[in-house]
């Protein structure tokens, strides 16, 4: 306080000392003890200017008092403030401990921090029973999956038997749920609709059931009929028939759960247990139960369709037998069916692809001619159909042939077989026209002949050869014995003078032995000599032979083998000449030895002549089949340009033709498919029998004239499309053609 009173009179002499500073200075008057005298009796208030100094203790003095108070008063609030702290961090342990229950005993605390932390206390609470019932629910939902998955695992270990299924299913639930008996019943059908228990497990071991119960009798029966679950705690007097034995009381608590699956009750699980059942435990016997109507379902499924399956069998058998009886005669109607449409579908294929790279015209069954193309008029001399149509064939046929051509024509117009060979045709202007022609019938679907188809191949120059040949071969056999044989000796042709003169005439000189006509002394030379002819080596030379009358000749014989297309030896050549007299001769007289070994040496020449001129004919013989296979080279380029995909493959399905409208079609290169397996470009997803024939034309073949068929193509798209299949033969090969019409 007396710091306040001095500094309450300091500040009062302060102020005097600044008033009477102004004063003065106001006044123009010295400031001195005098001057304040005279200022003081000018001026007597001033008087009471000098009491400030004394007001300025004064006010130090209430000021100090003041102050003392508010400090009095701030350490009441700072021990009221320490004490609610402490209650505070009391309230704020206990808490942290989770002594939830602990009271907030002050009243210096500020309401709201008191609101705050009992809304704390009450949030702790909450999220502590919230812990433990999460915790307790997390238990349960383990204690759930795991038992589901260990009674997944039973049902699928006895889902083959119903007792077994029963039992383990019934004896894992009270083990597991820790009660005392079970029972599990199954619902039975033959005569009255009941439940029957199947099996039964309490206290500890199997019970073996004898318990039948009708449907809708007592507690299991209304749960059926309710498809409900029933639990109590009241278990009726003598409701339970089996018990432990030992004097215990019977069970307090009853759980019966139905065993279904859509609506249909498949059984029913009874439960019995001293302690109370919880709800969790109830909702998984539910799930056990409905896991288990889906394995008794698929079991008696799997029954049903064994037995579905021994009668189907058994009913199959005796179909089979049935099938197999319409499949022939289904068979034997296709091939009639396929039989009677394949010329007509063969004939129409062929006509498109060969138009221009033969001569073709076509006939009426009368003879009249209705169309002929251009190869046609133009080798035979005349400028347009209409100089031809309508024109009988004798027309156009040499006056020669007329008489076996007509008889021909005859079969042929009433459906008999087609014709093929040398035809000589009258051009125009009168001249001789050789064809290699065919002659073949299109029928009708009713079977009758519609038309005759011609094609042909100019064969005049290659008619003459042959004449020519024929010619020279005929005197050939006139002037000498001529024959071929096989490789092992038979005879496979003979003419007439090798007949007289080596065995007599008459039948059965073909498939005889040229050894047969040897002599016994000669046969070991002659075996030589017929080894260098199977060795592709010539002979000429005297052999002696024996005529079947067994006298023995003299021939001078030109032996020459004839090799096929792969240089075998396919058969071998004898012309020889008699030269019995001549070689008795030389035998008796030694001095006209020169003489026969200059004539000797002249048939050599002879032979070696006549030799070259079957090397010859042979040589023409290559050139005509070259020729051939360049006119089928010739159709292949046609086809290449249609404007149709066109697809061919042999009879090992291999490409050999696919032309430049397939590339387009199927987006595919031709060198990627050319000498590929077929089903390259179909892929193997095919399912049509038309496509899939093609492809393997060595196991079925089927023929198809504008049929729909859906393809698969690479890139996966599926297409309609009209197809026609074509067969067509060259040599032992068969080609089959697929035209696909865009």
């Amino acid at each position: 306080m007396a710091l306040y009173l001095i500094l309450g009179g300091m500040a009062g002499l302060v102020i005097l000392l600044f008033v009477y500073t102004f004063i003065f200075g106001a006044s123009r008057i010295a400031f001195t003890f005098s001057g304040v005298s005279d200022l003081h009796r000018s001026m007597p208030l001033l008087y009471l200017l000098d009491l400030i100094p004394f007001i300025g203790i004064a006010a130090g003095f209430f000021l100090a008092r003041h102050q003392s108070g508010l400090y009095e008063k701030i350490d009441s609030i700072n021990e009221h403030r320490k004490e609610s702290d402490l209650s505070v961090a009391s309230m704020i342990r206990n808490l942290a401990a989770e002594r939830l229950n602990t009271n907030l005993h002050s009243d210096y605390i500020d309401g709201e921090i008191i609101t705050s932390l009992q809304s704390l206390q009450q949030q702790m609470k909450e999220n502590r029973e919230s812990a433990i019932e999460a915790k307790l629910a997390d238990k349960e939902r383990t204690w759930t999956s795991e038992g589901l998955a260990a009674f997944g695992d039973l049902l699928r270990a006895n889902a083959a038997d119903e007792e077994k299924l029963g039992y383990a299913v019934i004896s894992m639930l009270v083990k597991y749920l820790n009660i005392n008996q079970g029972g599990f019943f199954v619902t039975r059908s033959e005569d009255d609709r009941c439940l029957e228990m199947i099996a039964c497990h309490a206290y500890d071991r199997k019970k073996f059931p004898d318990r039948k119960m009708a449907w809708g009798e007592g507690l299991i029966g209304a749960v059926a009929i309710e498809k409900q679950y029933f639990y109590t705690d009241r278990i009726p007097d003598n409701y339970l028939t089996v018990t432990s034995g030992l004097g215990r009381a019977n069970p307090r608590y009853l759980l019966i759960v139905p065993i279904f699956l859509d609506e249909e009750v498949l059984g029913i699980l009874e439960l019995a247990s001293f302690n109370e059942i919880p709800d969790y435990q109830i909702r998984f016997v539910e799930r056990v139960a409905e896991n288990t109507a889906t394995t008794m379902n698929n079991m008696y499924n799997n029954l049903r369709t064994e037995a579905l399956l021994r009668e189907t069998q058994e009913q199959a058998a005796e179909l089979r037998i049935k099938e197999e009886q319409v499949r022939k005669n289904m068979e034997e109607l296709r091939d009639t069916q396929a039989e009677a449409a394949r010329q007509s579908e063969q004939f129409i294929s062929f006509t498109n692809t060969v138009n221009h790279t033969m001569i073709r015209a076509e006939y009426a069954p009368d003879g009249s001619l209705v169309y002929a193309n251009t190869r046609f008029l133009r080798q035979l001399g005349y400028s347009g159909n209409r100089e031809v149509e309508g024109k009988p064939i004798q027309m156009f046929i040499h006056a020669s042939d007329h008489a076996w051509f007509r008889e021909m024509w005859t079969k042929l117009s009433e459906g008999g077989p087609h014709f093929e060979g040398y035809m000589r045709h009258v051009t125009k202007l009168g001249k001789e026209l050789w064809t290699m022609a065919t002659y073949t019938s299109v029928r009708k679907e009713d079977g009758s002949v519609d038309k005759i188809l011609f094609l042909a191949i100019d064969a005049t120059a290659q008619k003459e050869e042959t004449l020519n040949y024929e010619s020279k071969v005929n005197a050939l056999n006139a002037l000498l014995p001529q024959a071929e044989f096989s490789t092992d000796g038979k005879i496979l042709y003979a003419n007439p003078l090798f007949e007289k003169v080596l065995f007599g005439g008459g039948d059965g000189i073909i498939h005889s032995s040229i050894f047969d006509a040897v002599p016994l002394s000669d046969q070991e030379r002659f075996n030589e000599i017929w080894e260098q002819q199977v060795a592709g080596k010539s002979f000429v030379g005297q052999v002696r032979m024996i005529e079947r009358s067994g006298e023995a000749k003299w021939f001078l014989v030109n032996l020459s083998p004839v090799k096929d297309t792969y240089g075998e030896v396919q058969k071998i050549v004898f012309m020889g000449v008699d030269n019995t007299r001549e070689k008795e001769l030389e035998l008796s007289l030694r001095d006209q030895n020169d003489q026969l070994r200059e004539a000797e040496q002249l048939l050599n020449v002879q032979a070696l002549d006549l030799n070259n001129q079957v090397v010859e004919l042979q040589r023409k013989r290559s050139a005509d089949k070259m020729e051939m296979q360049q006119e089928v080279d010739r159709y292949a380029d046609i086809l290449e340009y249609t404007p149709i995909p066109v697809i061919a493959v042999n009879n090992q399905g291999f490409v050999v033709l696919f032309n430049r409208a397939s590339e387009k079609y199927f987006k595919l290169k031709k060198d990627s498919v050319m000498n590929q397996q077929a089903e390259r470009i179909f892929g193997h997803a095919q399912q049509d029998p038309v496509l899939t024939s093609f492809c393997l034309p060595g196991k079925q073949t089927i023929e198809a004239d504008h049929q729909e068929v859906s393809l698969f193509l690479p890139d996966r798209q599926r297409r309609k499309a009209i197809v026609s299949v074509i067969q067509t033969s060259s040599g032992k090969e068969r080609i089959f053609t697929l035209l696909i019409h865009v």
